[in-house]
């Protein structure tokens, strides 16, 4: 029966596909961030005492609650990219106990990024301070960041969406089924 009227099988297809690509698009969206350093952002590098400081995080602005930060950490001398380090991370927020850390940025993933979630409580100027030791020295870099709120994604708009995507592609589908019976009847 469907094979009576060709386009039924290319408005199927495309429904079908439509469909699935809000779906993957909502999944992707909402997908935790895991690949921060194929994706983060260099928000900052620095020069001091014997090392370079290159700062990225991920999303690419600082928002509450769920900021990825990234750490490279770069002998001057040699060029190095050093895997051996102690990192820690503080920040104090634009409130009177708005503060966190030290929290420990690790190299567990990737050896060459020391990195770790920032748990900024409020939107704001926050000031973040990362100490690095190694075999080198002691060194501390003040980054400022702007944090925002987050946009978080509307999960039931993303679902209702898909819904009547795929509400309207049925009521086609039976519209043009309807009409091959009653030309099959007439005919």
């Amino acid at each position: 029966m469907l094979s009576s009227f060709p386009g039924s099988r290319i408005f199927l297809l495309l429904v079908i596909l439509v469909g699935t690509t809000i779906l993957g698009g909502a999944a992707f969206l909402t997908a935790p961030e895991a690949l921060a350093n194929g994706k983060a952002t260099l928000i900052d590098t620095q020069e001091q005492g014997p090392y370079r400081f290159e700062v990225s995080i991920l999303p690419s602005r600082a928002i509450v609650n769920n900021t990825h930060l990234s750490l490279r950490v770069i002998a001057l001398e040699t060029e190095e990219t050093l895997t051996a380090a102690a990192v820690r991370v503080s920040a104090d927020g634009p409130h009177l106990g708005n503060e966190f850390g030290p929290i420990i940025a690790d190299n567990d993933v990737l050896p060459q990024f020391f990195e770790t979630t920032l748990p900024f409580s409020a939107p704001g100027l926050w000031q973040v301070r990362i100490n690095v030791t190694t075999e080198l020295g002691d060194e501390t870099i003040s980054v400022p960041m702007d944090v925002r709120e987050g946009r978080p994604i509307n999960l039931i708009l993303v679902a209702a969406i898909a819904v009547a995507v795929i509400a309207v592609g049925i009521w086609t589908y039976d519209r043009i089924r309807s009409g091959i019976r009653r030309r099959r009847a007439n005919g």
